[in-house]
């Protein structure tokens, strides 16, 4: 047992200090030291200097100097990737070009940093899978941050599952974590549970989850306030999709909506897609949780894809000419193909709320449910979008760690 801890160790300790070596791909261009733009939160134009891959100066210009400027904004932030273009990252097929392919998608969405989400499989593949993934994540050193582990830990019910499958969820089990977070190098940030499931183990896996820098969200769950309020107290910090994975029946005033709004859970996701969430239910969640709201994709292989059919992991789904992905089998929901850049503004049109505030909800809000600080200020990793709004919102380029990599 030793001698396997120490070698996973030394796998950590190589695979850190190749990040740090790694060069940038030939493919990315030298980032100009100078960068003029338009604030995003104020319209005023910016002289923003680079150096070394972090916003050294940001100086506010005279606001005649404002002309023809790109708006500049953080990156768009998504915590919740199970695929993209074409691309299943739950595919046992998936390959090293495939992945890049996927990274670089998300880069032309505007998106500097994801999360690739892992749904529920059998417990016992999990390191195997994990171990894949990090290898890929390391070498192609792009947009992804780390891992999502949706799953196994969710609740069976047939009204929250969605398309997870039941037959391989189990109990939050401390051990098996520890394992899976050095098989993945350190490099899963977010783990979704139902904490209904064994309340006492939740409430232990949250701590060890927490030491280990791991966020814990609830979601595919129908908690009651009373639990989801001990796994707050225990360090829970966000819930998963928020409106889906829920009952189409439910109690009047004793339901999992009420629960989670009234909670004092820090961070609310919802997805912006006007498919999962119809646009007045969406209106109405917002308003209900204001600044907790973040915004995810949960985007399958399906997005940035041609309609047809794609694969989540072993489910086979069928994307139609709207967009809308449904499992083959059960019809249900499984992902979404919204593309980041195009969730703010959809956002946008269904609340009426300033496309500012809903930039703010996909990419600072999701950076601080990992406890990263992505604001547009001084010291900061320079990882930022250029965009215009007219005659329509269109992206372009996007900068990650102060080099150009779209276009």
């Amino acid at each position: 047992m030793y001698s396997f801890y120490f070698f996973r160790f030394l796998e950590i300790f190589k695979g850190l200090i190749g990040a740090v070596q790694e060069k940038p791909s030939n493919n990315d261009h030298p980032c100009p030291s100078v960068i003029a733009a338009r604030d995003y939160r104020t319209g005023m134009p910016l002289k923003i200097s680079l150096a070394e891959g972090l916003y050294q100066k940001i100086e506010v210009q005279s606001k005649e100097s404002a002309g023809s400027l790109p708006w500049i904004a953080p990156g768009l932030f998504d915590l919740q990737i199970n695929g993209f273009g074409g691309i299943d990252l739950n595919g046992e097929s998936l390959s090293q070009q495939q992945f890049e392919i996927l990274c670089r998608k998300l880069l032309e969405s505007g998106c500097s940093h994801f999360l690739a989400t892992i749904i529920t499989r059998p417990l016992d593949s999990y390191r195997h899978w994990i171990e894949k993934l990090e290898k890929l994540r390391q070498v192609v050193s792009l947009n992804c941050l780390g891992f999502h582990l949706e799953g196994p830990f969710l609740s069976g019910d047939p009204g929250c599952r969605g398309v997870h499958c039941p037959e391989w969820m189990t109990k939050p089990d401390v051990a098996w974590l520890e394992e899976i977070f050095l098989a993945s190098a350190g490099s899963i940030k977010l783990i979704t549970l139902a904490p209904e499931v064994d309340p006492e183990a939740t409430a232990k896996f949250i701590k060890k989850a927490d030491s280990l820098g791991i966020t814990v969200s609830l979601g595919h769950s129908k908690a009651s306030w009373e639990v989801i309020q001990s796994s707050v107290l225990a360090g829970a910090k966000l819930w998963t999709h928020l409106g889906n994975a829920l009952s189409h029946t439910i109690p009047k005033f004793d339901n999992l909506l009420l629960n989670v709004i009234a909670s004092d859970l820090p961070y609310v996701s919802l997805i912006p897609d006007g498919q999962h969430i119809p646009p007045v239910a969406f209106r109405a969640l917002v308003t209900a949780l204001g600044q907790k709201v973040v915004l995810v994709s949960d985007a399958m292989a399906g997005a940035a894809a041609p309609p047809g059919n794609y694969f989540l992991g072993h489910i086979e789904i069928e994307v139609d000419s709207q967009g809308k992905a449904r499992d083959k089998k059960s019809g249900r929901l499984g992902g979404s193909t919204l593309r980041p850049f195009e969730g703010v503004f959809i956002a946008q049109r269904m609340t009426g709320i300033s496309w500012r505030w809903w930039w703010d909800a996909y990419s600072i809000r999701p950076a601080a449910v990992l406890g990263i600080d992505h604001g547009l200020k001084e010291g900061n990793e320079a990882s930022f979008c250029l965009f215009d709004l007219v005659p329509s919102p269109a992206l372009r380029a996007l900068y990650l760690r102060g080099r150009k990599v779209y276009p």
